[in-house]
C-alpha cells in the first residue's frame, strides 16, 4: 500500500513540538485534514516570510523531507518544526531563535545559540513596514471575498457532480493556502506587537496593565457571542445565525469535523445558558464595559511612563490595536476555506458510496486531497482499510510536548507528567482574580456550562466563544499569549491562564478553583466530593 500519510519521520537532530500546534488542530487527524493542510499552509507560511523580507522567493517552496518544512505529522498530529521556525527568527531584526524556542517551548534547551543571519537585516527593515501596511486591507478584501464564496459553495455543493466537487475541494485548499499567507504576517506582528506592549507596561512598573490594554478592534467572536445572543432572546432565528456564522463547529480545523450548519445541536446546548444571564450581562453592555477598563488602563500606563516615552508608547499601543484584532479576521476566513473543503470532501463521499466505489461516505476522510482530486488508488477499499487500523493505533497513543528526531510515544492514558499538590503555574494572559466551580469541558457541543463556572479544557477555537462568555475564568491546556484562547479572554475580561498542558487531567468537575489571570496560577482551593 502507500504507507501512513499522517507519520512522515524525522532527522535524528530536528527538534519538533505538538504545544502550539495542537490549538489550530488538537488529536489525531484523518488523512483528508492533514493533506488539506500541509503544503497548503507550508507554502503561505513560506509567503508571508518572504514578504517579511526573511526568505528569497525562491524558498517559496514545499521542501522535499519533512526536515525542510515547518511543520509535519507524527502518530496523526501535527507537529512544528522548531528548527525550522528558529532559521527564520534568526533572519529578523528584533528577535532570536532562542526567544522563538521560548515562545514554543517555554522554554530553551541548554547549550543551543543564536545563529542571526544579519544579512537579511535590511531587506526586513523595508519589507516588514510595506506588508504591515498592505494587511488591513489585505485581509478586509479577502474576508469579504471568501464569505462571499462560502455561501455560493456550500449551497451549490449540495447538488454537485463528482468534477465540480474535485474542483471546488482543490480550489478551497488554493484559497486556504493563499489566506494563510497573510494570516501568518498578522500573527507575527501580533505576538511582536504584545511583546512590545508588555515591555512598555514592565518598564511603568504596572505589568498588570498589558492585558487590558491589548484589546479593541472589532473581533470576530465578539461578533458570533452577540448574534448567539440575540438568538438565544428571541431577536433573531437560528437560520439568520447559520447563515452568518454555520461554518464553525466543534474541533473546526478538521475538515472530518461537522460545522454548525451541518449540525446546529452544539449550539443549542448553549442557549439556555444565554437566557438565564440579565440584560447587564449582554455583549454590547459587557463591550461598554470593556471598553471604560481599556481607556483607563491606557491613562495608566502612559500616566505611569516618563513624558519623554509617551509618544512612542501611544503609537505602540496605537498599532497593537489596530494589529492584534487581525489574526483573529484570518483565521475566520480560512476556516471558511476549510468549510467548502468539508462540503465538497462530503459531498465526494456521498457519490463515491452511491457508486459502490467506497463502503462508507465517511471513509472520504481516510484519502489524502491528492487522492481524491487526481485520482483514487485501485483497490481504494483496501487502502481504506489499512488506514483504518493505523489510525486506530494512533488514537491508542499521545505525544510528549516535545522531542528530538523520531517521537517515543505513550499510552494514551499515562499522563507525561504527574501534578503533585494543589497548585498549577502557566501564563497569565488576561488579568484578574476569580474563584468559582470548574468544569472540565472536552467537547464544547456536550457542554453544560453554567454562568460563572470555570472553563477548564485543552484548547479552543471559535466554536468556543459563546461558552467563553459565559464562563467565570478560563483555564486552557494549550496556548500562548496571542493565541485564540487568550485573545477572545480579553476581550471578554475573563480572567484567563494558558499553557498549562495538564490542568484538564489534574482538575475536575466540581473542584473550587481560583483563577490568578495576573499572575499565571491556578490553584484547587477545595476537591469535589466525587473524582
Amino acid at each position: 500500500m502507500t504507507g501512513d500519510p499522517l507519520h512522515q519521520g524525522s532527522a535524528p537532530d530536528t527538534l519538533w513540538t505538538v504545544t502550539n500546534t495542537a490549538e489550530a488542530l488538537p488529536g489525531v487527524l484523518t488523512p483528508l485534514a492533514w493533506t488539506f493542510w500541509n503544503e497548503p499552509c507550508e507554502l503561505g507560511m513560506r509567503m508571508a516570510f518572504h514578504r517579511l523580507g526573511v526568505l528569497p522567493r525562491s524558498a517559496v517552496r514545499f521542501g522535499a523531507t519533512p526536515d525542510e518544512r515547518f511543520s509535519a505529522a507524527f502518530c496523526g498530529r501535527y507537529a512544528a518544526n522548531v528548527e525550522a521556525l528558529r532559521s527564520m527568527a534568526d533572519a529578523m531584526p528584533g528577535t532570536s531563535a532562542n526567544a522563538m524556542e521560548e515562545q514554543l517551548l517555554g522554554r530553551v534547551r541548554p547549550g543551543v545559540v543564536n545563529r542571526p543571519k544579519r544579512g537579511r537585516y535590511a531587506i526586513v527593515a523595508v519589507a516588514l513596514p510595506r506588508a504591515a501596511r498592505a494587511l488591513p486591507k489585505q485581509l478586509a478584501r479577502l474576508r469579504t471575498d471568501t464569505d462571499a464564496w462560502w455561501r455560493l459553495s456550500v449551497a451549490e455543493l449540495a447538488t454537485a457532480d463528482a468534477d465540480r466537487a474535485q474542483l471546488l475541494l482543490r480550489e478551497a485548499a488554493d484559497r486556504f493556502s493563499a489566506v494563510m499567507d497573510p494570516h501568518s504576517v498578522s500573527t507575527m506582528l501580533c505576538q511582536a506587537l504584545y511583546e512590545q506592549v508588555g515591555k512598555l507596561a514592565e518598564k511603568a512598573g504596572r505589568p498588570e496593565l498589558t492585558g487590558d490594554v491589548v484589546t479593541g478592534g472589532d473581533v470576530e467572536e465578539a461578533r458570533v457571542v452577540a448574534d448567539l445572543w440575540e438568538v438565544a432572546h428571541g431577536a433573531q432565528p437560528m437560520d439568520w445565525f447559520l447563515e452568518r456564522h454555520g461554518y464553525h463547529g466543534p474541533n473546526e480545523g478538521q475538515v472530518s469535523s461537522r460545522s454548525w450548519r451541518e449540525d446546529p445541536g452544539p449550539l443549542l446546548t448553549q442557549l439556555d445558558a444565554l437566557r438565564s444571564m440579565s440584560v447587564d450581562d449582554a455583549p454590547m453592555a459587557l463591550a461598554r464595559r470593556r471598553d471604560g477598563v481599556r481607556a483607563a488602563s491606557l491613562a495608566a500606563l502612559l500616566d505611569a511612563l516618563p513624558a519623554s516615552r509617551r509618544p512612542s508608547a501611544r503609537l505602540v499601543l496605537r498599532l497593537a490595536a489596530r494589529y492584534v484584532p487581525l489574526r483573529e479576521v484570518g483565521k475566520a476566513t480560512f476556516l471558511q476555506c476549510i468549510d467548502v473543503g468539508r462540503a465538497a470532501a462530503r459531498r465526494l463521499g456521498d457519490l463515491l458510496a452511491a457508486d459502490g466505489t467506497l463502503a462508507r461516505s465517511d471513509d472520504v476522510q481516510l484519502l489524502t486531497v491528492a487522492e481524491l482530486t487526481g485520482g483514487l488508488p485501485a483497490d481504494v477499499r483496501a487502502l481504506v482499510d489499512e488506514r483504518v487500523e493505523q489510525r486506530r493505533v494512533h488514537l491508542g497513543r499521545r505525544l510528549p510536548d516535545s522531542w528530538v528526531g523520531e517521537p517515543e510515544p505513550l499510552p494514551v492514558d499515562v499522563d507525561a507528567v504527574a501534578v503533585d499538590g494543589d497548585h498549577l503555574a502557566g501564563l497569565g494572559v488576561s488579568p484578574g482574580v476569580y474563584e468559582g466551580v470548574a468544569r472540565v469541558v472536552r467537547d464544547p457541543g456536550d457542554a453544560s456550562l453554567e454562568p460563572g463556572e470555570v472553563l477548564v479544557c485543552e484548547t479552543t477555537d471559535p466554536s468556543w466563544a459563546s461558552l467563553m462568555f459565559i464562563a467565570g475564568a478560563l483555564v486552557i491546556d494549550i496556548g500562548g499569549a496571542v493565541s485564540h484562547g487568550a485573545i477572545v479572554a480579553r476581550e471578554l475580561g475573563v480572567p484567563c491562564v494558558v499553557g498549562l498542558h495538564h490542568a484538564t487531567g489534574w482538575l475536575a468537575t466540581g473542584d473550587l478553583v481560583r483563577v490568578d489571570g495576573t499572575a499565571g496560577t491556578v490553584t484547587r482551593t477545595k476537591q469535589a466530593v466525587v473524582r
